[in-house]
């Protein structure tokens, strides 16, 4: 009762405050534990899903279900399983899965999404590991997939607690690099990022292309990969500039010493992405998959090589499923512990690493189970020195060679140490969690671990690297070093006037608004544009609505603003929630916003009474003057209107909210007419309506209570206004 009470207060706060969310904000919204029922018609359906995993990986297929998520049911669905170190180091019929909306209908998307992936918490007594280091990554200003917790049932069964993990695809794309029609590279084995010559079959054996299939975007990622390995050092720093996103790695770098990320490129070479954004042409990194950092083990007994442990289903699977090609028989013991505690082992990604561990507990080196120095299999946080310049990793190697990435990385460090990875920040958001899943982990039917391992995990146990632990441990060694290498104190950055503008602001952002901060509250907000081309670090500077007190608000120490993009700050009083939010509101009946770096004023205007919902925005985009618009969140402030303006006249759609009908008015119509259509929360077109005068009613008798989305196209399918409508029943 008291989680039907939960559902039912956040669907009537959504309708009563007429908020519209953007692509994964319901399902992504982390306050709650969410409920995910998926029903499939099979009665034996897990073996179903294990036997298609088992029998056609790594192209396993979906199986058609509904899938039903906070109460909004969506049917004709695909579900697999998923995972590979997750599917065969689980003992039990806890699996990883992946839901496709979008496999067995066309365009069906759920909360804007077409996959989302559901975590076991493989590895992760806490089931917190890759939460946490998302959440790390985002605040250090790299894309992240967004996380949140559900509890998941499976035909009416409690199959477990899972962590939801965004997928990376077109729409993470979108959503995080403004387009989403350049080249996604996953890498599904062990790289070096090394050079192998210019066939582009040898590193399709290790890449997978995600996007479209080109024979340039394999072209271009072989380029990337000759600038790596070939370019002399000379010319090194300019030509990988040009083709390669370095700070944004340098970031991902920090964060991966940091929590010692070993299951990644900087040990073994895998689990990331790589994107060619299709405006800039740079290769970007993603990180993906931090179950095993900041100390997460193998099996629920925590047993290092030697130490114990189960063997995994069927050794002989490792010969089957994947190539055949075993260094060892199935029925070997010691290869079975292997594969256990490392299940890529098991095929061709059998490296140096694998052969180490078998090696080790042949020569009986840590044959008792206890924490070895570099052993990736050890339950014990893997420790990299913060000078990673020895690294036998090209990209690592290359980067810090040059003297001026490897003084940008440690400046990195020192944020990450000021500000990010901190006890303060990150001991609260460890109870938090904790306080948020106890109860459902501890119902988990399929839960690997004890009561007494999980709570053991949130602090310290005898046999756990506990996250409290690691994080306390981590700080005291990761700052030592740094103070070796680096000092802190000399990070001073110095901005010129307009460098950064204030390109954009709302004073009166009420409940009709369709703009919210991740509290779910409407308040006024504040855009920066970045007119540079380089990334601005924003610790030495502050907003302020007072010229007597330009240092009113400082920005947090590691706040930066990437090359020509934005950075909205919330201009509310509430610092302590989650995002920028500055200690002043902005005044209705006129106002004064500051932007300075010490006495040195970067940029400012005074304003004077603001319509609701309307903002003053930069026309040129950045470098304009200030005009009265329709917001532009987050995006460049010409974009919208381009279409707009050459429709002279107002466009209405009312009432908003409706229960009967709506209607949309064009002052001006196009001259071929226009389109309306109607879609619901999961994308699905409910109509399509021709325009062939200024007024168009849609019925909406037929619909349920909820948010839908109006949107109004000429006949060059260009939107000339979206607009999302709450129904009333």
């Amino acid at each position: 009762m008291k989680n039907t009470f939960r559902l039912y207060t956040v669907i009537l706060g959504i309708l009563i405050s007429f908020v519209a969310v953007g692509q994964g904000e319901l399902i992504f919204d982390d306050s709650y534990v969410h409920e995910v029922r998926i029903t499939i018609d099979n009665v034996d359906f897990w073996s179903e899903l294990s036997q298609n995993y088992l029998n056609k990986y790594p192209d396993v297929p979906y199986t058609m279900a509904s899938a039903s998520i906070d109460g909004e049911v969506t049917d004709s669905v695909g579900i697999r399983q998923k995972g590979f170190a997750s599917h065969f180091g689980s003992q039990g019929d806890k699996k990883s899965m992946k839901i496709d909306f979008n496999h067995f209908v066309d365009v069906k998307k759920y909360d804007g999404l077409k996959k989302i992936n559901l975590n076991n918490g493989f590895g992760d007594p806490a089931i917190q590991r890759d939460k946490l280091c998302y959440n790390i990554m985002n605040k250090a200003g790299v894309d992240a997939p967004r996380t949140s917790y559900a509890r998941i049932y499976l035909n009416d069964q409690y199959w477990g607690l899972y962590l939801l993990v965004e997928q990376v695809d077109r729409t993470f794309l979108k959503d995080n690099f403004g387009n989403s029609n350049g080249n996604l590279f996953k890498n599904v084995g062990n790289s070096e990022l090394e050079w192998m010559g210019q066939d582009t079959s040898q590193y399709q054996q290790i890449f997978e292309l995600k996007t479209d299939l080109n024979v340039e975007a394999w072209e271009n990622f072989v380029e990337l990969m000759d600038v790596l390995n070939n370019t002399g050092d000379g010319d090194f720093k300019e030509e990988i500039s040009k083709i390669f996103d370095v700070d944004l790695y340098l970031k991902v770098l920090a964060v991966d010493v940091a929590t010692g990320n070993w299951d990644s490129y900087i040990e073994h070479g895998r689990n990331f992405y790589m994107y060619q954004d299709a405006d800039s042409r740079k290769f970007n990194w993603i990180p993906w998959d931090y179950n095993f950092a900041l100390g997460g083990t193998f099996g629920s007994d925590f047993g290092g090589p030697g130490g114990g442990g189960d063997t995994i289903e069927d050794p002989a699977n490792c010969a089957t499923i994947l190539d055949g090609s075993c260094p060892y028989p199935a029925t070997d013991s010691i290869f079975q512990l292997v594969i256990n505690q490392d299940p890529f082992c098991c095929n061709s990604s059998w490296d140096g690493v694998c052969q180490a561990a078998y090696d080790d507990i042949v020569n009986g080196v840590n044959g008792g189970g206890g924490p070895d120095e570099g052993n990736p299999f050890s339950n014990t946080l893997a420790e990299f020195p913060v000078d990673m310049s020895n690294s036998e990793k090209v990209l690592v190697n290359r980067l810090l060679a040059v003297p001026e990435y490897k003084e940008r990385y440690y400046q990195g460090f020192c944020r990450l140490l000021d500000d990010n990875f901190t006890t303060e920040r990150i001991f609260p958001l460890i109870e938090q969690y904790g306080d948020l899943i106890r109860e459902d982990v501890l119902a988990d039917p399929n839960y690997e671990w004890t009561a007494e391992q999980f709570e053991a995990d949130l602090d310290q146990g005898d046999q756990i690297s506990g996250l409290k632990w690691v994080f306390e441990g981590q700080v005291a060694s990761l700052t030592a070093q740094l103070n070796e290498l680096f000092d802190c104190s000399s990070i001073v950055t110095t901005l010129s006037p307009l460098d950064v503008s204030i390109n954009e602001f709302m004073a009166v952002n009420d409940s009709l608004s369709t703009i919210k901060d991740l509290a779910g509250e409407t308040d006024d907000w504040i855009e920066l544009y970045n007119n540079t081309d380089a990334n601005i670090d924003l610790s030495n500077a502050f907003l302020s609505d007072n010229s007597d007190n330009p240092e009113k608000w400082q920005f947090p120490v590691g706040t930066t603003i990437r090359a020509n993009d934005y950075l909205i700050i919330w201009a509310d009083k509430d610092e302590d929630q989650e995002g920028l939010h500055a200690d002043f509101k902005l005044n209705r009946d006129g106002d004064f916003i500051m932007l300075a770096e010490g006495t040195d004023v970067i940029d400012s205007l005074t304003f004077g009474f603001q319509e609701n919902n309307l903002t003053y925005s930069r026309i040129p985009n950045g470098t304009g003057d200030y005009l009265i618009k329709d917001p532009t969140f987050g995006y460049n402030n010409e974009q919208e209107t381009a279409v707009i303006d050459e429709y002279v006249g107002e466009i209405k759609v009312y009432p908003n909210p409706a229960t009967q009908y709506i209607d949309v008015d064009l002052e001006k119509l196009p001259k071929a007419g226009a389109t309306v259509t109607l879609t619901n929360g999961i994308g699905q077109t409910l109509s399509t309506t021709k325009m062939s005068s200024r007024f168009t009613r849609i019925d909406l008798n037929n619909l349920n209570g909820g948010i839908y989305l109006v949107t109004i196209q000429d006949k060059e399918s260009r939107t000339i206004k979206t607009e999302k409508v709450i129904v009333f029943k």
